[in-house]
Parts: C-alpha cells; structure tokens; sequence
C-alpha cells in the first residue's frame, strides 16, 4: 500500500516543466499563465520590430495590452523613467487625463516559474494606477510593468473599473511571476 501511494505521489508532482498557455516568439517571451480576460488574446500586427496583444471585448471592462518594440536601449537608461513615459505615451489620450500614477516599484519576474533559473525577466519595474473623475470619484484602477529582454522593450498593463470582481493587479502580477524568457 506504501509503495502505490509514493507511486501515486510522483506522478501528480510529475515535471514542473510545463508548457506555457501563450508564447510571443517576438521578444521570445512565454506566459505560463493569462487572466481569463487575456486567454486568448487579440494579436495585433506581430513582426520582429514591434507587436501588440490585448484582451479580447468583455462585459466587465477589464482591457489588458501588450505592446513590444526591438530596441537597445542607452546603457544608463532609467528604466523605471521608461516605463513611465511609455505608458503616458501608449495610453489613450481621452484617458490620460483621468490616470493618477503611483511611483515605480521593483519585482522579480518569472519568480512562479519553472524556468526562474534558466529564463528569468530579472527585476521588471511595476506601477500602480488609479482612474479618476474631476471631483476625485474612483472609477478603476490598473497596474503597468516594463520588461527589457532579448534586445526587446515590453510594456504590458491592465485596467478595471471598480465595479469588476478582478483583482487586476494581483492578476499581473501573477502573469508576470509565470512569465519567463524562452530559449533562443
């Protein structure tokens, strides 16, 4: 009886190598896990220079976008200051005038993932952000990080109104801990 319960035991740990729910093959990045909002989700013009993912229409106003662009960046590029002058330049306009943008934080990327060792984001700048009206009635909020890998600039948020039952930022994050670099 021992014996089959240690057989049973292995074979439902099994192989922590599984294979992920979406790869992007340009920046080489891959998702071992998406918000239900975001899987699948609606790609844009993919090439090797720049792409764009985002959450297909859904009822309860969660949007998620994944935007990348190839470039080398500057050897003393801030990149938090990255991640913030990209987001106030991808956002929509209409918007941008509403977001109130907490300071940029650090998190270590691919922390969930099998492949932390061998395809770690390393250190992803993060921001939290709120959407409000003129007479400061919260409307939502959402979170934004920056992810820098294989010669590639990554910016990737998601955005709730405060009428959804996601927690859109604990929903990041958790992609962001399951996201990891694929082998070249």
């Amino acid at each position: 009886m021992l014996v089959s319960t240690v057989i049973i035991a292995i074979a439902l740990v099994g192989s922590n190598e599984t294979e992920p729910v979406y790869v992007l093959d340009h920046p080489g990045i891959a998702f071992g896990w998406l918000s239900e909002e975001l899987n699948p989700p609606v790609e844009g013009t993919l090439t090797d220079e720049a792409g764009v993912i985002a959450s297909g229409p859904n009822a309860s106003g969660v949007d998620y976008h994944l935007y990348y662009w190839q470039e080398d960046l500057a050897p003393n590029t801030r990149k938090d200051e990255w991640l913030v002058e990209r987001f106030r330049s991808i956002i929509s306009p209409d918007l941008l005038p509403q977001i109130l943008q907490g300071s940029p934080e650090w998190t270590e990327g691919s922390l969930a993932s099998p492949f932390r060792d061998s395809g770690s984001l390393g250190l992803v700048p993060v921001m939290n952000f709120n959407i409000i009206t003129d007479d400061g009635t919260l409307m939502g909020m959402g979170k934004t990080c920056a992810i820098f890998c294989n010669g590639y600039s990554i910016l990737f948020y998601g955005i709730a109104p405060m009428s959804s039952d996601t927690d859109i930022r604990a929903d990041l994050d958790r992609m962001i801990s399951l996201m990891y670099q694929m082998e070249n």
